[in-house]
Formats: C-alpha cells, structure tokens, sequence
C-alpha cells in the first residue's frame, strides 16, 4: 500500500511538472494613473506592463498566452470592464486556467471584489493566479494568497482609491470657487 502510494504521488507530481497553462494576460490602466495624457511612471503604463508580463511568461516554458485583456482608462473599484468581464468569460469557457498581473492593484482596487476572486472565484474554476511584483502564485506558492500580506495590501489599494477621489473633488471644487 505505501508503495503504491508513493508511486502514484510520483506520477501525480510529474504529471503537474509538465502542466502547461493557458494564460490570460490581464492589464489595466486607470485615468487616476495618468497625468494629463501622459504617464505619471513607465511602470504603470499599459506597455511597461505588457513587456514585464511578457518577459515573466518568456521565462517560464509551461505559460502559453491564450489571450491578452487590456482594460485601458477604466477604475479597479469596479469589476464591470469589457476586457475583464470578456476574460471570465473565457474563464467560464475552459479557454483559460491562469490569470496573470503586474500586481494586485492592476486586478483591482476594491478590497471585497479583489479578495472574493482570489479566495472564491479563481480556486472554483481551478484559475492559477499570478501577481509578479506582489509574489503571488496560487499554484507554485498556494499559501501565497492567503497570508496577511494580501488582504492588506488589497485594503491598501481600496484606500488609495477612496484618497485620490477626495483629492480629486477638492481640487475641482477649489477651480469652482476660484471662477
């Protein structure tokens, strides 16, 4: 009995060694990230973001793209963007079976939505999910996602939000008062 067991977590472990996977590239650019047109950082930019994602893929043979989603000018609080929505889509479809991100602020920045698709969504339809610059691998690391680190930095996302709209109507209220 123990050799047998033994042999099948063998084969179990091979078998997810050559596990290819079909990747969705998901990037998003929000208006808040932009300054006038122009980027605040090369590194939130949709194409800084497309080569640090690209290059993480090169180097890992068992990452094939299935499809890139770019959701450019649209908030993280809210999940209904037509390249996301269009990504779970392929989620629901069996086109896709890993998510990947620059970091977890690109997924979103909406606390309870964030946590529900890394905790509940994902793991129901068997989605590995990738943050690079936050280290989050579901799959290579699953204790990744639920560690402390994740709701936090999660919680700190939702609050940048909430800090860039006050500061966003009380300049414009300042352009009121002064016309």
């Amino acid at each position: 009995m123990a050799g047998r067991k033994s042999k099948y977590s063998s084969t179990k472990n091979k078998c997810l060694k050559n596990k290819t996977w079909s990747v969705a590239v998901y990037i998003r650019l929000s208006q808040e990230d932009e300054d006038n047109g122009n980027e605040k950082q090369e590194s939130n930019s949709v194409t800084s973001q497309k080569a640090l994602l690209n290059e993480f893929i090169e180097e890992h043979d068992d990452l094939i793209v299935y499809d890139t989603y770019i959701d450019d000018g649209f908030t993280g609080t809210d999940f209904n963007r037509p390249s996301f929505q269009r990504l779970l889509e392929d989620m629901r479809n069996g086109n896709i079976n890993c998510v990947i991100v620059k970091d977890l602020s690109r997924l979103g920045r909406n606390y309870i939505e964030v946590g529900n698709y890394i905790e509940q969504v994902f793991p129901l339809f068997n989605i590995r999910f990738i943050a690079i610059n936050d280290f989050v691998d579901s799959f290579k690391n699953p204790t990744s996602t639920n560690t402390i680190l994740v709701p936090f930095k999660n919680l700190i996302n939702d609050e940048y939000c909430r800090d860039t709209s006050i500061k966003i109507r009380s300049a414009l209220n300042g352009r009121k008062k002064k016309r």
